[in-house]
């Protein structure tokens, strides 16, 4: 039997152990659980611990389709950055990359890239765990092709006969293809019978693409000799978007033997055609029932009408309306090529049809094609028919292009106000507009989310640099802005205080010569010291201070002081005959002065 002791040792050792066991499970790791892109972009998959271990390893595995696991990465965090190690590419090209956001990098997404790539991270004490992110990669089909049934089809044969073959190649996923008639959806079941059906046919090629054919059956009727038909191939785009691409149109050859239609007549035997189309148009005859006439006798008469003109007004008959393969909204990714969308118009005679966007002319003929898309591209196209014969009978129908993609980023350009360098404290506007659809978020490395953004030159700013990035669902742009070297603020201040100096200085040297002009031809102004004449007395005040300032000597010679150089003189001792006449009656009356 255990003692106490052990018992209480087990049951420490039994919650130690648990609470290690839950330490371990408390870590847990973020990654895309699923990442869409379009062939040839780039795919960076983040793997994120949630708990922020200081020490971790990361390390990155591709599951293949048997579901082994390959070593592809080594992540580990250092100083505020990564340091990531490539273990195997697996020949791929190009090989795989960590940046420096410890992210893994598959550039030019191909449709072996259709993976699912594990994150595992290992951290002590936490323990170890590991999330799965799935990549799905997308890819257009090429334009879509049908292949009519050339021969001539009879309305009278009971079953369903072959119309026509769509095919959609090279896509990823499978696409999915539809029939129209005049415009309209056919709902055709893939199910054998009489009336309508439809089979397919779905081939993976070499590439790894996916290629698809459908072949229409119906039975048809006389209506269908005027109808038009097309197919559509429907292709999947990431972020549940989806693609169409159209096919040209085309009609059947048919027959429909001795069949007639018995028409109503008066009782006068006439026909009267009211409100008259060109359906109407045909080979109309009248039959005269008489069993008693002779063999050689006419009793059938027939008549081939054509409906082409008002007789009222001789102009053309209406134009049908015209029928777009697209409907209203048409969304396609940036640098897409090969979408195709149709305009169907019939008149009589037949109408012209021509493509414009923003009144500029793209196209001539019921066809236009969409190639190397741009976010310019978008906008809205309309088909327009017209009747040569008269200009005004016309017809127009629209449709909107959305292109879809990663921003484009447009930084300005920054240069110093004066100079070649940047000064330090100096202020600088950057701008940067972004374009995309969605429409893409702008955000700055300083604060600031809006298009512009001004900031104080700095040293430390200069090297750092400041940048801007646009993003969206489909990706993101980053620029930054650099300002080289940057001068200090404490040179071109030098500069100024020295000027400043200068100036007060020359203004001084003014206002002194000024007032020695204005003193000139009193005794002791403007006298230079003789020399060896020791320094002047500091004049005494008398203590009632009644004296008057004369008499201080410092401004001017006077009883006391103006016979010696003071410390008021600016020039030479002056003596009378040295003067002009005009100065010398100045100083004559300045000596009389009390």
């Amino acid at each position: 039997m255990e003692s106490p002791d052990a018992r209480a040792g087990l049951l420490w050792l039994t919650l130690l152990l648990s609470g290690y066991s839950g330490a371990q499970a408390e870590l847990h790791v973020s990654v895309p659980p699923r990442v869409e892109v379009m062939r040839e972009e780039q795919i960076a998959l983040d793997c994120t611990p949630r708990e922020h271990p200081e020490r971790y390893v990361l390390e990155w595995f591709l599951v293949d389709a048997s579901g082994a696991r390959h070593h592809l990465a080594s992540v580990e965090p250092q100083g505020s950055g990564f340091r990531g190690t490539v273990h195997n590419s697996r020949g791929r090209t190009p090989p795989y990359e960590v940046d420096a956001r410890g992210r893994l990098v598959i550039a030019k997404a191909q449709v072996g890239d259709e993976r699912d790539y594990v994150c595992r991270v290992e951290a002590e004490p936490a323990g170890t765990s590991e999330a799965t992110s799935s990549v799905h990669v997308f890819v257009t089909p090429e334009a879509t092709e049908v292949s009519p049934n050339k021969g001539t089809l009879s309305v009278m044969d009971p079953l369903a006969q072959e119309i026509a073959t769509c095919s959609s190649h090279n896509a990823n996923p499978v696409p999915r293809i539809t029939w129209y008639r005049n415009g309209q959806r056919l709902e055709v079941p893939m199910e054998l019978n009489q009336k309508a059906y439809m089979s397919s046919r779905t081939v993976r090629e070499a590439s790894g693409l996916y290629s698809l054919t459908s072949t229409l059956y119906m039975r048809l009727h006389k209506d269908d000799r005027d109808a038009t038909f097309h197919c559509a191939a429907h292709y999947s785009l990431p972020s549940g978007q989806h693609g169409r691409l159209d096919s040209q149109t085309f009609r059947l050859t048919l027959h429909w033997g001795t069949q007639e239609e018995q028409l109503n007549v008066n009782l006068k035997g006439n026909l009267t055609l009211e409100r008259v189309h060109r359906n109407q148009s045909g080979v109309y005859g009248c039959r005269v029932e008489d069993y008693d006439a002779d063999e050689e006798v006419q009793l059938v008469k027939k008549l081939k009408l054509r409906v082409a003109w008002n007789v009222i007004s001789f102009h053309p008959v209406d134009l049908d309306p015209l029928e777009l393969s697209t409907p209203g909204k048409l969304t396609i990714f940036l640098n897409s090529s090969g979408t195709e969308v149709n305009c169907s118009a019939r008149g009589l005679p037949a109408p012209t049809v021509r493509w414009t966007k923003d009144s500029v002319t793209l196209a001539d003929g019921p066809m236009l094609s969409l190639n190397s898309v741009t976010f310019d591209s978008a906008g809205t196209y309309t088909c327009e028919a017209a009747t040569p014969t008269v200009p005004l009978l016309s017809r127009t129908q629209s449709f909107q292009l959305i292109v879809q993609g990663a921003p484009e980023l447009k930084p300005n350009e920054i240069k110093p106000k004066s100079g070649n360098s940047w000064t330090e404290g100096e202020e600088a506007m950057l701008t940067c507009s972004a374009r995309g659809f969605p429409e893409p978020k702008l955000t700055w490395s300083q604060r600031g989310d809006t298009g512009s953004l001004m900031v104080k030159v700095t040293s430390a700013l200069s090297r750092e640099g400041v940048s801007c990035q646009a993003s969206n669902e489909h990706g993101k742009k980053e620029h930054v802005f650099h300002f080289g070297a940057v001068a200090p603020q404490t040179a071109q201040a030098g500069v100024a205080v020295m000027a400043v100096a200068v100036s007060v200085g020359l203004l001084l040297l003014v206002v002194a010569a000024f007032y020695c002009m204005r003193r000139k031809g009193r005794p002791g102004c403007c006298r230079r010291a003789e020399k060896g004449t020791p320094p002047a007395r500091e004049p005494e005040l008398s203590h009632s201070g009644s004296e008057r300032p004369e008499h201080t000597g410092l401004l001017m010679g006077g009883p006391s002081g103006g016979g010696r150089g003071g410390s008021g003189g600016f020039g030479d001792d002056v003596e009378p005959e040295d003067l002009p006449e005009a100065d010398l009656e100045l100083w004559a009356s300045s000596e009389d002065r009390p």
